[in-house]
């Protein structure tokens, strides 16, 4: 599944990647850097989440559940949002799920587990979003080899990808530790999460933008808006935070 959008830049946009739950955190941040929710009908600024809404964070149903009722809220599905999937198939085993954060399900009503993750199913694997003229790609983890960007957004519309492809683009951390230079043709900049970043700053490889900053440890994370200049890193601005624990407060550095 692959989503095709044209925004204006009014408006400010803005991405994260691997939220995992931590609702309270991504609300104190929105809030901080002035995120404009829809006023009276009309979408101002907009947040995307480069998958991975749930597990070991404290509520990760709140957070599937602001994306599902905030139309300026968009996001992709992760590996964490695959796992769980298949964990709640009929006689699946759990354990590699509950491994991995997802202890949380044993404490929400079965049917509302159930009908959240059905939401985060119908949820695209990748967007390509046009904006003041920069074509920006967005995938959990990697785009599989050796599609260009034209060919994997191809074959996401046609549910061509096979079950291999499927796995690499949201499990992938190969590109990540091996590749820092190859370039995904047909698109201005990729962004991506999964592999988390050190030094709370973006990672750039070729045109490739990883943005995991942790936040699934609850007190830090990575946040870029796009700032319609430049290339690659140059498309955006970084913000990264940390919460003071003597305050609760957020501090930008």
């Amino acid at each position: 599944m692959h989503e095709y959008l044209q925004l204006d830049p009014h408006y400010d946009i803005y991405f994260l990647s691997d939220p995992h739950g931590q609702y309270a955190l991504l609300q104190d941040v929105l809030k901080e850097v002035g995120f404009r929710y829809p006023l009276d009908g009309e979408i101002r600024d907009r947040l995307f989440i480069l998958g991975d809404m749930i597990d070991r964070g404290p509520d990760s149903m709140a957070l599937l559940k602001a994306v599902q009722d905030c139309p300026a809220i968009y996001a992709i599905q992760g590996n964490h949002e695959q796992m769980a999937l298949s964990a709640m198939e009929d006689n699946a085993d759990r354990s590699l799920w509950i491994m991995n954060g997802g202890r949380w399900h044993e404490d929400v009503a079965l049917a509302d587990v159930r009908k959240m993750l059905d939401f985060a199913a119908n949820l695209p694997l990748c967007y390509t979003l046009q904006i003041n003229g920069h074509r920006i790609g967005l995938v959990h983890a990697a785009v599989p080899s050796p599609c260009d960007w034209q060919q994997f957004t191809q074959r996401c519309n046609e549910h061509t990808l096979s079950k291999e492809e499927q796995h690499y683009l949201v499990w992938d951390r190969s590109v990540f530790t091996h590749d820092e230079h190859s370039v995904v043709s047909h698109i201005d900049a990729v962004l991506m999460g999964h592999n988390i970043v050190s030094g709370l700053k973006p990672k750039v490889s070729g045109n490739r933008v990883y943005i995991d900053g942790a936040m699934s440890m609850g007190d830090r994370g990575l946040l870029l808006k796009y700032r319609r200049g430049g290339e690659v890193l140059g498309l955006f601005q970084a913000y990264s935070f940390l919460r003071e624990k003597s305050t609760d407060g957020l501090m930008w550095i």
